[in-house]
């Protein structure tokens, strides 16, 4: 768990972090030594630099796609919205989906079927809220 405050900005995200991991073990929540929770934040932000290397400009155009509606619709995203908004084939959107989300880096369909976690940005409240600078809040993914 991360005691962190993010707020989003126009173009880029700012992050006033304090960087304070801890790991539940058997009830009680343990503090991550501070040199633990960096090499890990490496080796995960090394991974998804690799992940999205490896997006294609359409997967890209897809998932910067979905986050905005989110934004917007504060909704689950299904594909059929994506397809018809983006004039993209249904097949080709579903394929994308799952690329996206078996990458787990990227979305997550809790039931399945529409896009509930696209990051940055989660429609359930993770406890770290995150707010646009036009005034919108979010919940940070």
């Amino acid at each position: 768990m991360f005691d962190e405050k993010v707020t989003y900005g126009d173009e880029f995200m700012k992050n006033d972090l304090k960087h304070k991991l801890y790991l539940g073990f058997r009830g009680f929540m343990v503090r991550v030594p501070p040199l633990l929770s960096k090499k890990g934040a490496k080796q995960g932000e090394k991974g998804a630099k690799a992940n999205a290397d490896c997006l294609s400009k359409e997967e890209r155009r897809v998932h910067h796609f979905i986050v905005m509606k989110m934004a917007v619709v504060k909704d689950p995203i299904t594909a059929e919205l994506i397809a018809n908004e983006l004039g993209m084939p249904n097949d080709q959107v579903h394929e994308i989906i799952d690329k996206l989300e078996n990458l787990k880096t990227f979305i997550y369909r809790s039931d399945g079927k529409g896009i509930n976690w696209a990051y940055p940005l989660s429609l359930e409240n993770t406890g770290f809220r995150m707010i646009a600078s036009s005034g919108e809040q979010f919940f940070a993914a």
